[in-house]
């Protein structure tokens, strides 16, 4: 009987020592996986659909980029534009990363996308604004063809067809005053009652005031910031946010929000690559959304 028990409690001792061993494989697997997944930007693809898109809209292509943060993938997102042409590019913020504020690798897709005639539309976003040189950068990229839509609006027209973009510019800080959400609403109300009868994508750095943004009368809300929640897991989506309330378990961290009758928000995951929060099951990403008439 004791033979048999140390027989037993050799196979425990054996298969718990196999399935350690096959844990910690499969975690540098995983590790090796992802890093090397983290080396190129990766398309997400995205169909809205709409009633109030103009016919000649539909089909419209639009690359949205968010977040890339000084990282080096501007042959990636070169490369994809070239193979895709879109109808136009879009740029939700935080291209430099603080503390510096250079710009050059999102200078550089830009002037790429010029030779192409692509149009760009961008917004700042916090590290645009709180690097102490927020002019300078909102002056390079108008000096690069860049349309800053910066709290501004801009009707665009297709084969007779007409939607409108609008942006806000990075409220700055990262508290969100009851005074600046009235004014972020009074701002995009004020774009939006330009055009009334156009259909009409909102171009929104902070994808957390969702809530601020969401009945003020765009369609569609285009975001980012919160990088998809820097590391992501299966059911349970991005684990890291801001400082505050929203550090843990982001709300509107990535992907398509719809709260019931209010705006569509696609949110971008981002496309930075930084040592000091590097991405986890989160591969740096460009939006494709393509835009078709219900």
């Amino acid at each position: 009987m004791i033979f048999k028990e140390d027989r037993c409690m050799k196979k425990v001792i054996k298969y718990s020592f196999l399935v350690i061993v096959i844990a910690i494989v499969s975690v540098l697997l995983a590790l090796v996986i992802n890093e090397k997944i983290n080396q190129k930007v990766h398309l997400t693809e995205y169909t809205y659909i709409d009633s109030r898109i103009p016919a000649s809209f539909d089909d419209s292509k639009i690359l949205f980029l968010s977040d890339l943060h000084q990282a080096p993938f501007a042959e990636d997102i070169i490369s994809y534009a070239k193979d895709i042409l879109p109808d136009f590019f879009v740029i939700t913020g935080d291209m430099a990363q603080l503390p510096d504020t250079k710009i050059d690798e999102t200078l550089k897709i830009v002037k790429a996308l010029n030779e192409m005639k692509i149009p760009v539309y961008a917004v700042s976003g916090n590290h645009e604004r709180q690097g102490g040189e927020y002019d300078r950068i909102i002056d390079e990229l108008w000096a690069a063809d860049v349309y800053m839509l910066e709290n501004s609006s801009i009707e665009i027209e297709k084969n007779g067809g007409k939607i409108t973009l609008v942006g806000i510019k990075d409220p700055r800080h990262n508290e969100v005053t009851e005074y600046k959400e009235k004014v972020i609403k009074e701002n995009i109300a004020y774009e939006l009652s330009k055009y009334p009868d156009n259909f009409s994508i909102l171009l929104n750095h902070r994808s957390d005031i969702y809530p601020v943004v969401k009945d003020t009368g765009a369609d569609l809300i285009l975001s980012g910031h919160l990088h998809g929640g820097i590391i992501r897991l299966p059911f349970v989506g991005g684990l890291i946010g801001k400082n505050g309330e929203n550090s843990r378990l982001p709300a509107y961290e990535y992907g398509v929000i719809k709260e019931g009758e209010s705006a569509t928000m696609i949110v971008s995951g981002g496309c930075d690559k930084n040592p000091k929060k590097k991405r986890y099951f989160n591969p740096p990403e460009l939006l494709l959304i393509t835009l078709k008439r219900k």
